[in-house]
């Protein structure tokens, strides 16, 4: 392995190989975070009587769904 080989594994790996890696990762952490949400909702709405609950848990699940979706589109395209 020569010095070109190794300038062109690193040029071709760094910059873009690295931000799909990385943006994956990102996707990956803020799909957690939704869960998260998901979860804090539903022993929000355990504790605490409102009668907006179900519009409250149904933003929640489309959240955590679009996370998931963005993620797999992500996945896809890049």
């Amino acid at each position: 392995m020569n010095l070109t080989d190794l300038t062109h594994l690193f040029t071709n790996f760094f910059p873009f190989g690295f931000v799909k890696v990385m943006i994956l990762i990102i996707l990956l952490i803020y799909i957690v975070f939704a869960s998260i949400i998901v979860r804090q909702e539903h022993l929000m709405s355990r504790v605490v009587e409102i009668p907006f609950s179900p519009v409250l848990r149904l933003i929640s699940l489309i959240h955590f769904v679009a996370a998931i979706g963005i993620f797999v589109l992500a996945f896809l395209l890049l």
